[in-house]
């Protein structure tokens, strides 16, 4: 592919994505790397050369757009986070100057705060840019899992829920962690997710775990299984009546993620649709791009 209207940049904690996006939107290239943001002090603009490489030739006039952790307090530039609700406009208003060879931006990440409750995303507001959906409820999962609702095209709210992480931590040290090597289980799994159902306390669910090992109910090599479904069954029920009443569910998920937040929707009863995240990250970036008038030569 000739034309090339965005370098585009997920620059993430522990690595980073780059994608060569055509006008329409299509990616025409991704290039990936461990270099995360945390993973090296400073020295962004050479790491940024280096994930690009010979991009940065074969497309002189393209601009760089970049989100995500990038535009933290331990990132390039620090880019404040926008207010939800907030939408495409006004992320491509609020977009930070990078010093490099070229055009760069960096989008900002989104807050929302209501009550005392505060929220915070950055990287996942690019990624729901590109759905250009006007009315939905989203599932992003991950490391810190975000449920947001979409109205009129725009963030209206947003909720995050610590599962990735707390399951990392529960398996690495504790009464759940075990010396011996995990293996994938479905039907540990699914006894994780009607665990979750059994009791409204977190905690018991994840107890669990453990008595059923001990008691021989559990294989000790499939207690990270009954543990996700634990907490995803858990992260899904504490969702359920808002998504309910939104109508069908969007989830952004691909492979092992996208299989186990599939099957713990359907045992609760939700409707939903599958969408790979990856090229809405890219659109996301496109449109965002679009909007500021980032564009080759300077055109619109």
């Amino acid at each position: 592919m000739s034309e090339i209207a965005l370098l585009g940049v997920d620059w993430g904690s522990s690595s980073a994505r780059a994608f060569a996006i055509a006008p329409d939107g299509a990616i025409a290239g991704v290039r990936r790397s461990d270099d995360g943001v945390f993973a090296a002090s400073g020295a962004f603009d050479e790491r940024l050369r280096r994930l690009l490489g010979d991009w940065l030739e074969r497309w002189p006039a393209a601009p760089v757009l970049l989100c995500g952790m990038i535009g933290s307090d331990r990132g390039w530039l620090y880019a404040p986070y926008t207010s939800a609700p907030a939408g495409l406009d006004d992320l491509a208003r609020a977009l930070i100057a990078a010093p490099f060879a070229r055009t760069a931006r960096i989008v900002p990440g989104m807050s929302f705060v209501a009550g005392e409750t505060c929220e915070v995303m950055r990287g996942e507001e690019t990624l729901l840019m590109g759905l250009a959906a006007q009315r939905a409820t989203l599932c992003l999962p991950g490391t810190h899992s975000k449920w947001v609702d979409l109205a009129d095209g725009r963030v209206a709210a947003f909720r995050t829920h610590m599962t990735g992480e707390l399951r990392a931590a529960l398996l690495a040290a504790g009464a759940l962690a075990t010396p011996v090597p995990q293996a994938e289980s479905a039907p540990a799994f699914a006894a994780g997710l009607a665990a979750s159902q059994q009791s409204a306390a977190l905690t018991q669910s994840l107890f669990q775990a453990r008595a059923r090992r001990l008691l021989g109910a559990l294989a000790a090599e499939h207690t990270a299984s009954f543990v996700s479904g634990v907490l995803i069954g858990a992260e899904i029920a504490s969702e359920a009546k808002t998504a309910s009443r939104e109508g069908s569910i969007v989830l952004a998920a691909r492979g092992a993620l996208a299989a186990a937040y599939g099957a713990a929707l359907s045992l609760a009863g939700l409707a939903f649709t599958i969408v790979d995240p990856e090229p809405l990250a890219a659109q996301g970036l496109l449109r965002i791009a679009r909007q500021a008038g980032l564009y080759p030569n300077g055109s619109m």
